[in-house]
């Protein structure tokens, strides 16, 4: 008898997105963007200060990072979990952690080889919008400031911005045109926020942004990108520091 040959599994069509996801995940984009800028006002009112008086001291810049990163990251969670995701979801995992580590330390060379490229391009074709001086790194006048700033780079830079710029682009991944679109959307506006700062550090910024997204979307993991975005903030405190006291 002839024998029949095993028939083949049919393919499954890919899950349809519908209107109400894609909006949805439009708005929790939004909100993880903004939501943390909603305690500002707060803030103001209770120092009795404006933002210009918010950027004369580090103690105020500091907390009012360390607030927006806290209501952002309580917010990923709970849209995580509303979703029924948990953190892994977003790359927190920690299996073979030493090479993602060393895989992070390695690329913070070519973080700051990416910002000397920049200021040497605003300094040679756009001198206008060559920065002298960064006003962030201006209030580190003391061990204190330096201290409440290296607090910052660890929590509010390496952790905070990179839970978010992963939660940014597996929403953008699973629901808005790709991962892709959601790094250079998200970078453009990350280096918007760093505007205070200047032009050229702006789009310095921007360009890290793009790097670090890089860095998670290579294998999806938050370690790489948190531990290279951790560095080099801390590296730039400290190098800031160091010729900053060897100056007086």
């Amino acid at each position: 008898m002839e024998q029949e040959s095993p028939s083949l599994p049919t393919p499954q069509p890919a899950p349809r997105i519908d209107l109400l996801e894609r909006v949805g995940a439009g708005i929790e984009v939004i909100l993880v963007a903004v939501a943390g800028l909603l305690v500002l006002p707060f803030f103001f009112a209770w120092w009795d200060v404006g933002p210009a008086g918010v950027m004369q001291r580090a103690d105020y810049v500091v907390t009012l990072m360390v607030a927006d990163a806290t209501v952002t990251l309580l917010l990923i969670a709970l849209m995580q979990k509303a979703r029924g995701q948990s953190w892994s979801a977003l790359g927190w995992d920690f299996s073979n952690v030493r090479s993602r580590v060393l895989t992070g330390v390695f690329a913070v060379p070519f973080l700051f080889g990416t910002v000397f490229l920049v200021r040497l391009f605003f300094e040679y074709f756009l001198p206008q919008y060559a920065s002298e001086t960064n006003p962030l790194l201006e209030l580190i006048d003391s061990e204190v400031a330096l201290g409440l700033f290296l607090f910052s780079s660890i929590y509010v830079g390496g952790f905070k911005e990179e839970v978010q710029r992963a939660f940014v682009l597996e929403r953008f991944r699973k629901y808005l045109g790709g991962p892709w679109l959601g790094l250079v959307l998200w970078s453009l506006f990350f280096g918007y926020g760093h505007a205070v700062q200047g032009v050229d550090n702006a789009v310095g910024a921007g360009l890290l942004g793009v790097l670090f997204g890089i860095l998670y979307l290579w294998r999806r993991n938050l370690v790489a990108p948190i531990v290279a975005h951790a560095l080099y903030d801390i590296t730039t405190l400290v190098l800031y520091w160091t010729l900053w006291d060897l100056s007086f």
